[in-house]
């Protein structure tokens, strides 16, 4: 009795383990974009650029602080050399020779090389950080694009099931008059063939669902069998629905991460002219420079055994010809700097036709969303006007047919309609650098 009732216990724990382990993961938009800025690999190898710019910023500093160098050496001196005055021979030095130097150098002019280096290094930081910011905002309309994808699959797959029920419930419907002698034949075959007609299109859109599924998982970086559910609507709602098109155009020329990383490309390149015409420079530097030096006969030294130096003094560089190096490198400098400033004028050309073209379709998507809204109801007050005539035996088996393909018809193009106006927001705020963005001041209210 005992053994059996331990065996139950055992497969009923077994059994909630495993559906535990089943349980799918529920999720919201929000956390679906919160898990994929953690996991994408792109995101995290940018940030390891930006752990590299700021790196570059210190070793940047380097080159105006003081420079410090310590040696120490020991020789031992097997054979010393001997001078002779005379008849007597005199040797010099010592066995054992310890040695120490301590060196300070100080660049105080470099022809302005290290605040150009500095500011390069800065602004390559500034360009790391507008990279992360891009690549979040890709990654953010990606998840959210493919959010709304299986959003829009689900909603699909639901109009087609309320359409089956409604053939289904036609077809009884018929059946049952048909029963009673008051619809021929052939209304119960038209009746019964819709049923078949619709079967596949929800296999059809089992099947699209399954894909967007996938697609979704792909983008979140999930295990293709890691079963999943969301939980949301459609977005139909943007702090940038009230602006104008030019005022959306100057929002993204001053927000997008492109145009700051074209300016910040711009001032390293300017810099990177000044850091080149310093090779032509005079170049100064303070030096300072300590030693102390012990010989014996034995390695017993003591401190009295140390003699000590001291000198300071100032070294100037004045280069005078290097075979026109240095200008051929700030020629190639200039052409840099020309290059950024015409990818600038690219980049605003590029994303004012980006911007228009998202403002032209989200106004789009929102005045079909308001047409198929008023369809649908239309078409609902149709379909119930051709079931009542045909109930009462003035209509056809046609107009309740082609009523509930009409309501089937408005029901996708709604549930595709409010799909394409939540792109199309997520598409105008990618476009104009503030996707994904809580915070973002500008005089235009934003």
């Amino acid at each position: 009795m005992t053994t059996r009732i331990l065996t139950l216990c055992l497969l009923i724990c077994a059994e909630a383990l495993s559906a535990h382990a089943q349980s799918p993961l529920v999720l919201t938009l929000s956390e679906s974009l919160l898990r994929a800025q953690k996991n994408n690999e792109t995101l995290l190898i940018a940030q390891q650029d930006l752990e590299t710019a700021r790196q570059r910023v210190r070793e940047s500093l380097a080159d105006g602080l003081p420079q410090l160098d310590a040696n120490f050496a020991y020789n031992r001196n097997w054979l010393l050399p001997s001078v002779v005055f005379g008849d007597q021979s005199v040797t010099i030095g010592a066995h054992n020779n310890l040695t120490g130097s301590l060196g300070i150098r100080q660049t105080l002019y470099s022809g302005g090389k290290l605040f150009a280096s500095m500011r390069v290094a800065r602004q390559f930081r500034s360009y790391s950080l507008e990279n992360i910011r891009l690549i979040q905002q890709r990654v953010h309309h990606d998840i959210e694009t493919a959010f709304y994808d299986l959003l829009l699959a689900h909603d699909l797959l639901s109009v087609n099931k309320l359409s089956l029920s409604r053939a289904q419930a036609n077809y009884l419907r018929v059946q049952r008059l048909y029963q009673a002698g008051r619809v021929s034949e052939y209304d119960l075959l038209r009746a019964q063939t819709q049923v078949s007609e619709i079967r596949p299109d929800s296999i059809r859109a089992s099947n699209h669902l399954e894909l967007a599924t996938l697609s979704f998982k792909n983008q979140m970086s999930l295990a293709p069998e890691t079963p999943i559910e969301i939980t949301g609507t459609f977005r139909s709602a943007s702090r940038i629905l009230s602006k104008q098109e030019h005022e959306r155009i100057a929002l993204g020329l001053q927000f997008r991460p492109e145009m700051r990383q074209q300016n910040a490309l711009i001032s390293m390149r300017q810099n990177a002219e000044t850091v080149t015409r310093s090779g032509a420079r005079p170049k100064l530097e303070l030096v300072i420079n300590g030693q102390w030096e012990a010989q014996r006969e034995s390695f017993k030294f003591s401190t009295d055994d140390f003699r000590q130096s001291w000198f300071s003094g100032l070294n100037l560089s004045v280069p005078l010809f290097d075979g026109f190096r240095t200008r051929s490198q700030v020629a190639q400098a200039q052409a840099d700097t020309r290059r950024a400033e015409l990818g600038l004028l690219q980049t605003e050309r590029g994303i004012q036709l980006e911007i228009s073209q998202a403002h032209h379709l989200l106004a789009e998507s929102m005045a079909r969303k308001t047409a198929q809204e008023q369809t649908i109801g239309l078409a609902q007050k149709g379909l119930r006007i051709s079931e009542t005539r045909y109930d009462n035996g003035i209509g056809t088996q046609l107009e309740v047919i082609d009523g509930q393909l009409t309501v089937q018809r408005a029901e996708a193009e709604l549930a595709q309609a409010k799909r394409d106006v939540a792109i199309a927001i997520v598409r105008l705020e990618h476009r104009m650098g503030i996707l994904g963005e809580d915070t973002v001041t500008h005089p235009l209210g934003i």
